[in-house]
């Protein structure tokens, strides 16, 4: 985990720390028809899983939305919105 993940995804409310891509893999999990950068980095800010500016967050959240659709575990739908992608069985 980088420096900067540590101090903006620090445990504030809850145990050990889990790394950003699981928060955002969790936190997008919780919507069913996808969410952008900007949405999910509200609701992580709120939750208190991530601190921080909203705008740093987002930016945050949108680079690892990028490497997780790369490593296939999300992906991105015309209109801009992420979604998990199911894994097959």
């Amino acid at each position: 985990m980088e420096a900067a993940d540590r101090k903006m995804f620090a445990p504030i409310f809850r145990g050990p720390a889990r790394s950003p891509e699981t928060e955002v893999c969790a936190a997008l999990g919780t919507f069913g028809v996808g969410a952008t950068a900007a949405v999910l980095a509200e609701g992580l800010v709120r939750s208190g899983v991530a601190i921080g500016s909203r705008d740093s967050v987002a930016r945050r959240v949108a680079e690892l939305l990028e490497d997780l659709e790369r490593a296939a575990r999300v992906e991105r739908i015309p209109d801009g919105r992420y979604r998990l992608v199911k894994a097959r069985r």
